[in-house]
């Protein structure tokens, strides 16, 4: 996993920490499993951009070293700006937050924000946002009080078929067909 980071140093001292309270090491581990029980669906670069991301993060705020030597991806985003990407999206979510609205929060062109962000996680902005958006809607299926029309307001899909068809081709059922699975 260090190795993956691209660290200088060939061993590090960690601390023995229990019972951390670390959002963005929850969301980086949130990412990686999702992405395991979608079967990969990304492939395995993006697998491996997890993996240096969560390495980088743990070197960085858990060892006992001064300075990580982390080598920053030069075409992508720094390790600090995709975690604000990241997190901007996550928190964005259920609003109608275009990509033209993250990259002005990055002050840079549309352009380049897709291509960091590509560059950094191996999918467009956009590619990211429906699956992080379809992900949620497992999670808002189970509640039996949610119509598919308030779940796909509530994600901010532009209409139920865009939703259902989006579900349909990320999972291999239907937004229905689903929710009579997990009843």
């Amino acid at each position: 996993m260090i190795s993956s980071a691209q660290i200088v140093p060939s061993s590090y001292t960690f601390t023995e920490t229990y019972h951390i309270k670390d959002p963005n090491l929850e969301y980086i581990f949130k990412l990686l499993l999702s992405e395991i029980q979608t079967g990969n669906q990304n492939g395995k670069l993006f697998i491996e951009n997890i993996v240096s991301i969560l390495a980088s993060h743990f070197a960085k705020n858990y060892s006992k070293e001064q300075s990580t030597g982390l080598v920053e991806n030069v075409s992508g985003f720094t390790r600090k700006e995709l975690e604000k990407a990241l997190y901007y999206i996550d928190k964005n979510l259920s609003k109608n937050v275009t990509i033209d609205k993250f990259a002005e929060e990055f002050g840079i062109s549309k352009f380049n924000f897709i291509k960091k962000f590509k560059s950094s996680t191996n999918v467009t902005p956009h590619q990211f946002i429906i699956k992080k958006k379809l992900d949620r809607s497992k999670n808002l299926l189970k509640e039996d009080s949610l119509s598919l029309t308030d779940i796909t307001y509530m994600l901010n899909f532009s209409d139920q078929s865009h939703f259902s068809n989006s579900f349909k081709k990320m999972y291999g059922m239907t937004p229905s067909e689903f929710r009579r699975t997990i009843q």
